[in-house]
């Protein structure tokens, strides 16, 4: 399979993408991962990419597990973006207790968009921390407008 991994639309040099389609997935040490294919639908950012991943500590040193030790959207997010090597930005909301993504490498959400987040195609509720994901699964990040 071709399938390239998270491509800037406007460039990503040759040799960062020979990089990113021959860099395995690191398996993080925890107690139940999953392999997971995370989508990124961006405005300038955009793919898939299948990636192993599992509860642990993100941003803040929160730790993303679902409340059942899983898997979850966010961890796939960030075990991506530190094996491909992409920026995300995130704010922590209270009334969710979860962490609201403000941005996926140059993709940033305003006043008039939001990164949505699917599993199967299904829309997540209730916070990417707090869904658990499992192996088979595909995640999607969208930027999609607000309405």
């Amino acid at each position: 399979m071709t399938s390239p991994f998270l491509l800037r639309k406007s460039a990503l040099g040759a040799a960062a993408l020979a990089f990113a389609l021959t860099l395995g997935a690191a398996s993080p040490a925890a107690a139940q991962n999953a392999e997971v294919t995370l989508e990124i639908a961006g405005n300038d950012f955009s793919g898939g990419v299948p990636i192993a991943t599992g509860p642990r500590p993100v941003f803040d040193g929160t730790l993303c597990d679902a409340g059942s030790d899983s898997a979850t959207p966010i961890t796939a997010l960030v075990d991506a973006s530190e094996t491909f090597g992409f920026n995300v930005q995130s704010h922590f909301d209270k009334g969710l207790k979860d962490f609201i993504v403000t941005a996926i490498d140059v993709d940033e959400a305003d006043s008039t968009h939001q990164w949505n987040i699917y599993i199967n195609d299904q829309p997540v509720s209730n916070g990417g921390c707090h869904a658990s994901v499992a192996t088979g699964d595909t995640i999607k990040f969208a930027l999609e407008s607000i309405v």
